[in-house]
């Protein structure tokens, strides 16, 4: 009996094995639209729609953070000064209130309170309407090339749209911010009464990744119920309308290895099945390298006219890469090219030289080889020597000058004596 239960147990680790293998191997994903990216290098690890036109929903407003973060002062006052009314999700702001942008932020990251995305979207640029153009050139400008913002809170509108890649590339620089960070990790906000609502304002964070236990939050993950909480996750922003679907941006963080993965379109708690298949997905497969330090020594470069007859060449800048569980890094080749007849003078980070990673004839990144310290020209005899010889003649030139002067003054006296003479002799005559 003994025997057929541990052959047994056996037999289900095996097959529960095989069964993990297959799964992670390509993720099951029931959203319309999804991506993983790492976080560092912005590789794409994988990816399903991922450049397809989608409605975003209130995953906008992380954009609409990233603003507010660049933009204003975090301890600046903003107060309501007209009568907000935007549908679905608000803090209920009255005329009269007063917020920190702070506040404010943490109110459309954790409450994903519509009305204070549209007040600091009117307090940084006027209007909603010109708030929407800085959107869609700030996104443009961090890689999100086929996204159109028409409002900062992501109410449904035909014409606002975004891509899974998109978001994904947004959330990389939201998340280089440590306020954005911790914002969207916490679980409980709270706001004291103000004059005009008497009663505290106490919010959960609408991603429940980061609180969701018990019988209320379990989801089916590959057969097994478990809770939604993922430790791993530290954010990022949900967001849901009937247009969108259930929309999620998720972060995590294992070994000091961050991921992103974006769902966009899912069901139910399907958007917090299809985002922990990614991101288990990714730890499971890959791993972050990095393959060279900032300012490595690699190689020495000759100086044909220098009193240096050789300078070490570092690397410019380090290079991380994500690469599979499985690549050995003793494996990575490495290509090195160095510029010919290098002359002096060089300045310590002039770029010098090439070095090229690779795997498999599968190229991984190049850097720039830099001088890792300065050199000069050599000198030759004359300019060891120029400056005494300059010294020695500008000596010599005022030397005779001196001298001619000198002369001077004597043949001048000379005459004046001869002169003297000639007038002491007629005088003695008469």
């Amino acid at each position: 009996m003994i025997r057929k239960l541990t052959l047994s147990t056996i037999l289900v680790s095996l097959f529960s094995l095989l069964l993990s293998t297959v799964v992670y191997a390509t993720p099951t994903i029931t959203g319309r639209n999804a991506i993983l990216v790492d976080y560092k290098t912005g590789e794409v690890l994988h990816e399903y729609n991922a450049h397809k036109a989608a409605y975003p929903a209130s995953t906008t407003k992380i954009l609409t953070a990233v603003l507010a973060l660049e933009k204003l002062h975090l301890d600046e006052v903003v107060t309501v000064d007209y009568d907000i009314h935007v549908p679905g999700v608000s803090m209920h702001l009255i005329k009269g209130e007063s917020f920190t942008v702070k506040e404010l932020i943490q109110a459309i990251l954790i409450r994903s309170a519509n009305d204070a995305a549209e007040l600091l979207a009117v307090h940084i640029s006027g209007s909603v309407d010109e708030f929407s153009k800085l959107m869609n050139s700030r996104a443009r400008e961090l890689g999100a090339r086929n996204s159109n913002f028409t409002n900062p809170h992501g109410m449904p509108d035909s014409n606002h749209t975004t891509t899974a890649f998109d978001l994904a590339m947004i959330t990389r620089h939201a998340m280089s911010f440590a306020l954005f960070r911790e914002i969207v990790s916490t679980v409980n906000l709270k706001f004291e009464p103000t004059e005009q609502t008497p009663n505290m304002r106490n919010y959960r964070n609408t991603n429940r990744f980061l609180w969701g236990k018990g019988d209320r939050n379990l989801m089916n993950y590959y057969g097994q119920y478990v809770d939604i909480k993922y430790d791993l996750i530290d954010g990022v922003k949900t967001g849901f309308t009937n247009s969108a679907g259930q929309c999620l941006v998720t972060s995590a963080v294992k070994d000091e290895h961050r991921l992103i993965s974006v769902v966009l379109g899912a069901t139910g708690t399907n958007v917090y099945t299809d985002s922990r298949s990614l991101i288990d997905y990714g730890y499971i497969n890959y791993k972050l390298v990095q393959i060279a330090g900032s300012e490595l020594y690699v190689t020495d470069v000759a100086i044909l006219n220098s009193e240096s007859a050789a300078i070490p060449l570092v690397t410019e800048k380090s290079l991380h890469k994500v690469l599979s569980k499985n690549v050995n890094t003793y494996e990575i080749d490495k290509k090195i090219t160095v510029f010919e007849d290098v002359t002096a003078p060089i300045n310590r980070g002039d770029i010098l030289g090439r070095i090229a990673y690779s795997h498999n004839d599968k190229f991984l990144g190049a850097i720039n080889l830099v001088a890792g310290e300065s050199a000069i020209v050599k000198l030759t005899f004359w300019d060891k020597n120029g400056r005494n010889i300059n010294y020695l003649l500008a000596f010599f030139s005022i030397f005779v000058i001196w001298k001619i002067f000198v002369e001077y003054i004597r043949n001048k006296r000379r005459r004046r004596k001869m002169l003297f003479s000639k007038k002491s002799k007629i005088t003695n005559k008469n």
